[in-house]
């Protein structure tokens, strides 16, 4: 299915006052209001612009007819919780999670708190984009406040891992927020879990100034150093809405968001053989290995975090991954959630009794290259067309061109379902030949996108 106009991988993004319009925001909360029901939820996360977003999303709102349950400021995940204890219709929250400061976005949620479905997306995209006058409502609804949202996510967090288990190791963590929306809630998680906690960047900023809104490895440098200083059990960074996390071992190491996930997973399967797990084609064979050791049932499915929740519900899956470090439990609640993530890696650890360094060592190594290039959104199909005709080895076009080789190697070339690029990843047990398909898909999608920006220019 190929992306909307309006909706991405993960919601709708854009620059305030550039392509994200008053009017658009507007718009949405109309259609929300005609699609979803009457009750609605309403969050945000720290981003400057999220504010006066969100008064223009209530006040659309309230004109179409919806009461509005104003959950205020939160990581996604705990306003994804309060739309589910609410027992609302569907609520709304305005973010635009791991990109840069200049954007914001809006993430449409329907009942239990769950994302809409693609259907759902293409046809609320539909009416956005439609100069159809949508109907009117005499009756004007009210707004609610709603005060307990991060008591209630930190309580229910806390009440799905072994507690008592982990408050006896008394844990030392450093909890890295990067200035999101977390900084609310997971210090909280850990100190009832009987953690010293060390904060860093733990003050929402919307500016994001300590080390910016997604927490890649190379940007995790103030994390591992205060872990090694304070000697840490454990470090835990989020990205900017919360409901993604990176891990830091005792040691200062930063562990990729497939291993740490195939750990956990390790974790979870071995409690109950034949549990279902829900990843995607971007995800390292670790989950392969781990499912498998587990006598577990493995699905492959497109990105998207929408597509992960809908294909765990479908199937009664336990548990789904993301290579960026989004974990979906569904004791808890099947949808990305950074603060469950890590509390469930505290369990972990309690129950294994083993540091981190030791736990990720036992799993095999797996070699990956991660890279992107910028691509404008016009020429996204053009490179994945070239590079399907360019490939050689085994090709699944499930989302962009997986190439798939003999020995277990693989690569991927797909594109940004959120931003103007395209990614190439690729994963090995050699070395060498992670390094080389890295490098022939690289220059490949490099040569193609230049080549095409040449003719463009002579037209």
């Amino acid at each position: 299915m190929a992306m909307g106009r309006l909706f991405g991988t993960n919601g709708i993004r854009g620059i305030p006052g550039k392509d994200l319009t008053d009017e658009l925001v507007s718009r949405v909360g109309h259609v929300v209001a005609a699609r979803l029901g009457r009750h609605i939820g309403l969050g945000y996360d720290g981003r400057l612009t999220s504010p006066r977003l969100s008064d223009i999303m209530v006040r659309s709102l309230l004109e179409a007819g919806s009461d509005v349950h104003l959950i205020g400021l939160a990581p996604t995940p705990a306003i994804q919780l309060s739309i589910r204890r609410g027992g609302y219709d569907g609520g709304v929250v305005i973010t635009a999670s791991h990109n840069p400061p200049e954007f914001n976005g809006i993430k449409v949620m329907g009942v239990g708190g769950l994302e809409i479905t693609r259907s759902m997306e293409e046809e609320m995209e539909r009416l956005i984009l439609s100069r159809v006058p949508l109907p009117s409502t005499s009756i004007r609804g009210t707004l609610h406040p709603v005060t307990d949202s991060i008591e209630a996510y930190v309580k229910t967090v806390v009440g799905n891992v072994d507690g008592d288990r982990i408050r006896r190791r008394r844990f030392k963590v450093v909890v890295d927020a990067g200035n999101g929306v977390q900084a609310l809630s997971a210090p909280k998680i850990f100190e009832r879990l009987g953690c010293h906690v060390t904060p860093v960047f733990c003050d929402v900023d919307g500016a994001f100034p300590g080390r910016g809104s997604e927490p890649s490895a190379e940007k995790l440098t103030a994390l591992a150093e205060n872990v090694v200083k304070v000697q840490a059990d454990l470090g835990v960074a989020f990205d900017g809405d919360g409901d993604r996390v990176m891990f830091c071992d005792e040691r200062g190491e930063i562990h990729t968001g497939d291993r740490a996930g195939a750990l956990l997973l390790d974790f979870i399967l071995s409690q109950k053989k034949g549990l279902k797990v829900v990843t995607t084609v971007a995800t390292s064979s670790l989950v392969d290995h781990v499912t498998k050791k587990n006598s577990g049932v493995l699905f492959r499915i497109r990105v998207g975090s929408v597509d992960v929740t809908q294909k765990m519900v479908a199937e009664g899956a336990i548990a789904g991954l993301e290579e960026n470090g989004g974990f979906f439990y569904a004791p808890h609640q099947p949808v990305r959630d950074g603060g469950m993530t890590a509390a469930l890696m505290l369990d972990a650890l309690a129950r294994w009794e083993r540091p981190l360094s030791e736990a990720m060592a036992t799993l095999p190594t797996y070699h990956q290259r991660k890279g992107k290039l910028s691509c404008p959104d016009d020429l996204k199909e053009t490179v994945v067309r070239e590079v399907k005709a360019l490939a050689d080895g085994h090709v699944d076009t499930t989302d962009g061109v997986r190439i798939e080789y003999d020995d277990g190697s693989w690569a991927i070339v797909r594109p940004s379902g959120t931003e103007p690029l395209m990614r190439v990843f690729s994963e090995s047990q050699d070395v060498a030949t992670a390094d080389r398909l890295y490098v022939r898909y690289y220059s490949i999608v490099e040569s193609i996108i230049k080549k095409a920006q040449k003719m463009t220019n002579l037209v």
